[in-house]
């Protein structure tokens, strides 16, 4: 005789799904609650492969225009408070009344005024990270005597040391600035920036003694 199937015997009268493997999937609201999170467990991995690199990529591009931007902005600055120091370098008629480098050649001149720079450096806690003596160039009646430095430090330090520069003796003045930052200087005020000048004074021509090197 043959058998018939009560209800609840056939698969399809049972709860949940048969998968191939024999494993039960639920169904209902327990297996509606369990793709929503598989969906949301699939979408936070999707963002963090594409969508949080690209949102970080386009903030970093932002930030790093808005830096440029404000570095231009402070280099006219910078710019706008150095001419009577650029009329000291380019009219030579002045140094009469100016105090200049001592020395009978350009290298010990130049040595004078590394070591004044140096000094002056470490007082406005901006230590040179680099430092380059330039071929001496005449002037009239003077000698032209340029020390090309590196500083890296915050900006408030720079302009310390760039003011310093300005009123120091002998008279120096400031040629080729140049700033860079990165797009962590928006986020972190204090962040050091590197800098690079000249640094440009002058010694009396006529301070050579026979027989010297210039």
């Amino acid at each position: 005789m043959p058998t018939l199937d009560r209800p609840g015997d056939r698969p399809g009268d049972r709860p949940g799904t048969d998968t191939p493997g024999g494993t039960r999937l639920p169904q209902g609201r327990i297996g509606q609650a369990l793709a929503m999170a598989l969906l949301g467990l699939v979408l936070a991995l999707a963002w963090s492969a594409i969508g949080a690199p690209l949102l970080q990529l386009h903030a970093d591009r932002a930030a790093d225009l808005e830096t440029r931007r404000m570095l231009a902005g402070r280099m006219v600055q910078v710019a706008a408070s150095l001419p009577a120091l650029r009329r000291q370098s380019t009219t030579v008629s002045t140094l009469s009344a100016v105090p200049v480098l001592e020395g009978a050649t350009d290298a010990v001149a130049g040595a004078q005024l590394q070591q004044a720079v140096q000094d002056m450096a470490v007082r406005a806690g901006a230590p040179l990270s680099s430092a380059e003596l330039l071929p001496a160039e005449p002037a009239g009646s003077y000698r032209r005597i340029g020390l090309r430095i590196g500083v890296r430090a915050p900006w408030p330090v720079l302009i310390a040391l760039l003011d310093a520069i300005g009123q120091a003796t002998p008279a120096m003045t400031v040629d080729d600035l140049q700033l860079h930052g990165s797009g962590g200087y928006i986020r972190q005020p204090d962040a050091p920036l590197n800098a690079s000048w000249v640094v440009v004074a002058f010694r009396p021509a006529a301070a050579a003694v026979p027989g010297a090197i210039p």
